[in-house]
């Protein structure tokens, strides 16, 4: 009897190009967390965890308590307390290398060429672009969506994918309205090419509006979907948070975006792409320049370009289709172990970073009792997350980085504290704020100072503690 089975097909060398940078998106994202941000994620996602319900209301500051609250992140920040109360803070860890190797795998595969060298070429600079900006946070899950939803276009599938897509997306980042742009800008492009609107762009369009419309059956209802009205609203304060800004192209992480970004403009423009192509890359690049927080979608849109740009002559394409077949076996059988590893690395032994936060300083204070609700303590909002994180349901902070909760009257008396303008003094007395603990290389530990009422009590590094007198 003649047998029925297959014989496995062995990966092409292209394959582990692309499974060898999924690792090094999964090594990227298997370091401890210290993002301000994540801290106040992570807290929410445990009292989720814990049975408390998604906040409706603000339950962490003393500035803006009661205050509405649309917990845009519901979705991941519920994943990250379940994983913590599961395995602790090494499962977050984990759930974010995870993430990263997510992305990267799915860039790399948008950036295919058919061979394997031009492939690494396509799908590194793809990767460069935007890793310098991978954080862990709900960022990585519209980040994935956004790359999901490349793909589903790029590679012609079902539009009806895009549903659950767009749900995930909207229950989980704020970065949805970017997913329809593309889309329209794409297609605005394909009409240019083909001097006609094309059919099959317009199932897309359609099927990302039918998720929209399914999104907005969540625990929060339809304000999920207004996220891009509130940043409207407090544009003047998105401003003021640094992932709003205009990447500095001087620091560290400017200078390596930079070094991937200039070299895969110029192989995607010598290709003389189609406007499909050219007009979705000149918009996100704008926005990318705009707003750092959109240089990891524009790689995503680099990625096919990439990709188009370096795709191999259709005779070359067949040459490296399959390694020798021991060789793939131990190559593959290495990049597994390596995985493994590190995924074992990642939840075993790290966690939170916290080197950068006055760890001593809080201390202090929980032993004096000044951390209690008969006390009002002012702090940076990085500081404020910190807060957040460690004090669990008895934070009462001045303010943290939810610029999109805080009424812009808050947000604007803590500049006042920050700069060190003439009315800082005047706005601990509003908020009665008794303990101030503070940076002091800026302005206001010097204004305590020299004015009566307080009176320096700790210091950490460049951490001061005042408390009035």
């Amino acid at each position: 009897m003649r047998s029925t089975t297959r014989a496995l097909k062995p990966p092409s060398l292209e394959s582990l190009v692309v499974a060898t940078l999924t690792l090094a998106g999964f090594t990227l994202g298997a370091r401890p967390i210290g993002d301000n941000s994540m801290f106040v994620h992570l807290r929410t996602g445990i009292d989720i965890a814990a049975g408390h319900g998604i906040p409706r209301v603000d339950p962490y500051s003393f500035t803006a308590r009661g205050s509405r609250w649309v917990v845009q992140s519901w979705l991941p920040e519920a994943l990250y307390g379940l994983g913590r109360r599961l395995a602790g803070d090494g499962a977050v860890v984990l759930e974010q290398a995870v993430l990263m190797a997510l992305a990267a795998w799915l860039l790399a595969r948008l950036a295919r060429t058919g061979s394997p060298l031009r492939t690494m070429a396509a799908g590194a600079l793809a990767i460069g672009v935007g890793a310098a900006y991978w954080s862990p946070r709900p960022l990585l899950f519209g980040l994935v969506c956004f790359a999901l939803v490349v793909t589903i276009v790029e590679r012609r599938a079902s539009p009806w994918w895009l549903v659950p897509v767009v749900w995930v997306w909207v229950n989980s980042h704020g970065s949805f309205p970017l997913g329809l742009a593309w889309l329209g800008l794409a297609g605005a492009g394909a009409w240019l090419d083909q001097r006609r609107w094309p059919a099959e762009w317009a199932r897309y369009v359609g099927a990302f509006v039918v998720g929209l419309v399914v999104a907005a059956v969540n625990p929060l209802g339809p304000r999920l979907l207004a996220f891009a009205v509130t940043v409207g609203e407090k544009k003047e304060v998105f401003r003021l948070v640094r992932e709003w800004r205009s990447p500095d192209f001087q620091s560290g992480s400017g200078l390596v975006t930079l070094a991937f970004l200039v070299p895969a403009l110029v192989l995607v423009l010598r290709a003389r792409p189609p406007w499909q192509r050219v007009i979705p890359v000149a918009v996100f690049l704008a926005l990318g320049l705009f707003a750092v927080r959109n240089v990891s979608m524009l790689a995503v849109v680099l990625a096919p370009a990439l990709g188009a740009a370096l795709r191999a002559p259709e005779g070359a394409q067949e040459a490296d289709v399959a390694p020798r077949p021991r060789l793939h076996v131990y190559v593959a059988a290495v990049l597994v172990l390596a995985f493994v590893l590190f995924g074992v690395a990642g939840a075993a032994g790290r966690t939170l970073d916290v080197s950068s936060y006055p760890v001593a300083s809080v201390r202090w204070l929980d032993r004096q009792g000044l951390l209690g609700p008969g006390h009002r303590v002012a702090a940076q909002d990085v500081v404020g997350c910190y807060l957040i994180l460690r004090q669990a349901g008895h934070a009462r902070v001045f303010i943290d980085d939810r610029v999109d909760m805080y009424p812009v009257s808050v947000t604007k008396d803590y500049l006042a504290l920050l700069h060190g303008e003439p009315r800082a003094r005047s706005v601990l007395d509003h908020w009665n704020v008794d303990v101030v603990l503070w940076d002091r290389q800026l302005p206001l530990p010097t204004i305590l100072r020299g004015a009566g009422g307080w009176r320096q009590v700790h210091r950490e590094g460049d951490w001061v503690t005042f408390i009035r007198t």
